[in-house]
């Protein structure tokens, strides 16, 4: 299945938090064929180059796989930075993040980390997450 851009960037609300400045982006509720993340999924990315994912997804039919097939690092005037890394590879792709739903009746938590490299940090405005279920 080919992976969809399920938020641009620019839709996406973005804001620095207080204290260590780490960047916040959040989406408001996805729905992709049968699947839906529900409001208030966010990538957390800090300074030191690291990066975390936080929803909660369900589908209508049991056993659907949310994929994330890539997240990328935009800057401001739209331009592609890099692509956040997963530290646990799915079938070799270090860009994929997967979480699989065994059953429609329940809600599913899909956390994922990443890194990214530091260099580009004051570069980031941005996140372009492309996804499918």
């Amino acid at each position: 299945m080919d992976p969809s851009v399920i938020m641009q960037a620019a839709n996406a609300s973005a804001r620095r938090l207080t204290g260590w400045t780490p960047w916040e982006f959040g989406w408001g509720p996805i729905r992709m064929g049968n699947c839906t993340m529900f409001e208030g999924a966010k990538w957390t990315l800090s300074p030191d180059g690291t990066a975390t994912f936080d929803a909660t997804v369900t589908s209508t039919v049991d056993g659907a796989v949310w994929s994330i097939w890539n997240v990328d690092l935009v800057d401001a005037g739209q331009a592609i930075l890099g692509s956040l890394a997963t530290e646990h590879p799915v079938g070799g792709d270090w860009r994929k993040f997967v979480r699989k739903m065994p059953s429609s009746a329940e809600r599913y938590r899909f956390r994922a980390w990443a890194t990214f490299d530091t260099a580009l940090w004051d570069d980031i405005a941005h996140l372009k997450m492309h996804s499918s279920c």
